[in-house]
Order: C-alpha cells, then structure tokens, then sequence
C-alpha cells in the first residue's frame, strides 16, 4: 500500500509539473522560428519540429496520467477496504466472545439468585404453615378442653394459644423482611435478564458483522478472480485471431 501511495504522489506531483510546463512548451512552439519555401509558403524548421514534439509528448502524457492515477485509486481502495474487513472480523469475532462469556457469567448468577429466591420463598411459606398450624391445634385443643370441662387442660391450651399467636406474630414480622427481600431479589433477577438479552443481542449484532465482512472479502475475491480469467480470456482470443 506504500509504494502505491507513493507512486500515486509521484504522479500527481508529475501531472503538477506538466500543467505548469505546458504553456511554456506551447509557447516555445508557437514562437520557434520557421522556414519558408522559394515560393514564399511558410513550412517547418528544426527548432519548431522539436518544440511540437515536446509539447505534443507532455500532452499526451498528460492526458494518460488520470487513468494512472484511475488504477492506483482502484487498488488502493480495494486495498484499505480489505484492511477494514480484516479489522471489522477480528473486531466482531472478539465482541462475540467477549459477549459469550458475559452471557455465562450473568446466567450463573441469575441460576444463583432464582435458587436462593426459591428457598427463601419455600421457607417463609414453611414457616408460615407451621406458626398458623400451632395456633390451629393450640385452638383445637382449648375447644376440647372447654367442651370436657377439664380447667388444667384449658388453662394448658389457653397457654399454648398465648404461646402459638406470640409465634405467629414473630413468623409474620419475619416473612415480612423475607418478603422484602424476595422484592429486592426479584428486581436483581429482572435487571439480569435484561441485561443478558442484550448480551445476547450484541453477540448476535457481532456475528452477523463478521459474516458480512467474510461474505465480503470473498466478493471481492471473487471480483478479482473473474476480472483476472475476463483477461486471461481476451489474451486468449487476440492470440486466437492472429493464427
């Protein structure tokens, strides 16, 4: 790609030149001396014919040089667009990974934060079951006490009820925070996924980028490879003609 570029500044420095001789060498022509016939026609001389060549010869060159410059810009662009490809995939393909892992680390953490959530919900449920289940049997057992008219057993069953509600009030003030804390764990659980899902689009995003950059250079490769057999095939068919 250097020694395009330089090529490409040689020429255009070249073209500046001639631009700027081109006058001077049209009016060195023009004013070189001529020579006349015996009848008095007016035809060229030496001097004349030389300027005329070095005139028509940087004219011409000079004409030639944009389809010069025409190719290495071609080159060059297929050149920086090839490197932008090369960047784009490896780029792409490295986003893609770094997705990924992001995407397993945040699913370890959220299988983490769904397992803890679940047993902390089962175990406030457990709880709660087993306080309001106390105060159940504790009621049960003072009805029965009353309808035998057994005063110890009530006085032992009204003492269980005091006991059970005492419980229950402290399973419920428990389950309470729990339950805050279920919240807290749920909005956790919410961000994750949310942020897996873009994770996972990124990742998505990267792949398709690093396909269309493959599907690219192989465009172009395959542009080059048939502009090469276009000309294989003219060379070809002049040598063809000229049997």
């Amino acid at each position: 790609m250097n020694e395009l570029k330089q090529q490409q500044a040689a020429l255009i420095s070249e073209r500046e030149t001639l631009e700027n001789n081109l006058p001077h060498l049209e009016a060195a022509w023009r004013n070189a001396p001529s020579n006349y016939s015996p009848i008095g026609n007016m035809i060229g001389s030496p001097e004349k014919s030389v300027a005329m060549d070095q005139f028509s010869s940087a004219e011409c060159r000079l004409r030639a040089i944009p389809h010069e410059l025409g190719r290495i810009e071609q080159k060059l662009a297929y050149l920086e667009r090839m490197k932008r490809v090369g960047e784009i995939k490896t780029k792409s393909i490295q986003s893609m990974s770094e997705a990924a892992t992001e995407v397993e680390a945040l699913e370890r953490t959220r299988a983490h934060l769904s397992e803890r959530l679940q047993a902390i919900q089962s175990e406030a449920e457990q709880s709660l079951e087993k306080a309001q289940q106390a105060e159940r049997d504790a009621a049960s057992l003072y009805a029965r006490s009353l309808a035998s008219g057994d005063s110890e057993g009530e006085k032992a069953a009204n003492s269980e009820i005091q006991k059970a509600a005492k419980q229950l009030a402290t399973t419920d003030e428990q389950v309470r925070r729990q339950e805050l804390i279920l919240t807290a764990l749920q909005a956790e659980l919410d961000t994750i996924e949310t942020q897996i899902l873009n994770a996972q689009q990124r990742g998505d995003e990267a792949k398709k980028a690093a396909l269309n950059a493959i599907g690219f250079a192989l465009d172009e490769e395959w542009n080059a490879a048939t502009k090469q057999l276009v000309e294989v095939g003219a060379r070809i068919l002049a040598v063809s003609y000229q049997k």
